[in-house]
């Protein structure tokens, strides 16, 4: 093996869990110690950003970055931006809502999600089976799209979670069963939640943007040291181990360059529709410049 290989196979990775925005994924909280004593199992050196902005110099140095559940506080344009940069230059970022999504937790981390082709919605995704009688926001998982993270996982719980529209290049990594489960939208005005409708909903999402990964999820309590919906519930630290392990491997070169060039066909088709919007706009100045001399001239004549 080659000096260099061994070299970063035996390098600590490091995970920053942002709590500057008021976030409820705190890492050194007891709620969430067996979440950590798996991160520490994995080698990872675990930080926290408890009081600055998320620049580039918070952010150097640092492979997988946890914006876990924001609440009554917002990302600046600046901090979107740096966050954006980290992952197009190789970082990592995974990204944790609740239900509700930015709606209920009075945040924008859809500023943030949308950047890499996910929104979370603002419901709450209910199923039924012949044990809660239809009011259950409890979800028993068995849908996994992405077979090399789902390797070895035959159930997963998740409690309270929000749907995930997706867009770009992002893809699902957990869905819901494709009968018998529904979405309700919370109605402020009467304090209560409405059934939407049913459907197959995401819950989380993944994509590669640039050389770094990101991983969207809708509930933040299979974080939790809770053996009913969280960690040790069923397969759920299987999987928080194989998201972990997924995202510390590099992204392959080809699909670095395929994420290259879709850039380049995006800021194509932006200069076509600048060139579009301007041609436009000198079409109507010419239109308002010959109306313009036919009212002189009809001034002329008077």
């Amino acid at each position: 093996m080659h000096c260099l290989q061994i070299y970063r196979k035996m390098q600590q990775r490091t995970i920053l869990f942002d709590l500057h925005h008021n976030e409820y994924l705190n890492i050194k909280e007891n709620d969430f110690k067996d979440f950590l004593k798996l991160l520490q199992n994995l080698n990872l050196e675990v930080k926290r950003n408890e009081s600055n902005d998320l620049t580039k110099k918070v952010l150097q140095n640092i492979d997988i970055l946890v914006l876990g559940n924001p609440i009554d506080d917002y990302f600046s344009n600046i901090e979107i931006k740096n966050i954006v940069d980290f992952v197009r230059l190789g970082g990592n970022l995974i990204l944790v809502s609740e239900y509700g999504g930015d709606f209920l937790q009075k945040t924008n981390l859809n500023d943030v999600a949308q950047n890499f082709g996910v929104r979370f919605e603002k419901n709450l995704i209910k199923a039924s089976n012949s044990n809660n009688h239809n009011l259950s926001s409890i979800l028993h998982i068995h849908n996994f799209p992405n077979k090399n993270v789902s390797n070895g996982i035959r159930e997963l719980v998740i409690g309270g979670t929000c749907s995930l529209f997706l867009s770009k290049n992002a893809k699902p990594l957990l869905l819901t069963s494709d009968k018998d489960t529904w979405s309700e939208i919370y109605n402020s005005s009467t304090e209560e939640w409405i059934k939407d409708k049913e459907d197959q909903y995401k819950i989380s999402a993944y994509t590669e943007f640039g050389q770094g990964k990101v991983l969207a999820l809708g509930d933040i309590d299979i974080f939790c040291s809770d053996d009913n919906t969280g960690i040790g519930a069923f397969d759920n630290q299987k999987f928080l181990r194989n998201i972990i392990t997924w995202m510390i491997e590099p992204v392959k070169r080809p699909d670095v360059m395929t994420f290259i060039l879709d850039q380049i066909g995006e800021v194509q088709n932006s200069v076509k529709e600048i060139h579009k919007t301007m041609n436009n706009i000198i079409e109507t100045m010419s239109i308002l410049e010959k109306r313009i001399k036919y009212i002189e001239d009809q001034f002329k004549d008077t």
